[in-house]
């Protein structure tokens, strides 16, 4: 069962942030995402408008993109787009399926507060 938080802000929807119950998840050791790869691979190909958390649909908005890779790693060659994680289970109260704010509201510090709510 998911658990959605609302950032409401002029009586409009500035954040969300959908959590589901976890008992137990492993540690994100690299995050490190190659963007050359993921635009060759979606190259000609349409992003769905949509996306939907079971009865919630939200409508996609298209913003820049910005570059997640690290400045050393990209030099060192050191991005093959895999998420690698610990082998070791830690426990955890619950698990962030998916965090949004909309472009107009970035940089205000909303995730941030979504996520202490969570807490």
């Amino acid at each position: 069962m998911f658990q959605v938080y609302l950032f409401i802000s002029a009586q409009r929807v500035a954040g969300c942030l959908v959590a589901e119950p976890l008992q137990v998840a492993r540690k994100i050791l690299s995050s490190c995402v190659n963007e050359k790869l993921i635009t060759d691979a979606t190259k000609g190909k349409r992003r769905p408008t949509t996306l939907q958390f079971g009865s919630i649909c939200f409508q996609r908005e298209v913003a820049r993109r910005a570059s997640s890779v690290d400045a050393n790693d990209a030099v060192n060659g050191n991005c093959s787009g895999a998420i690698f994680c610990e082998n070791e289970v830690v426990p955890v109260a619950c698990g962030i399926r998916a965090i949004w704010v909309s472009p107009s509201n970035r940089r205000k510090h909303i995730a941030t507060r979504l996520l202490d709510a969570v807490r």
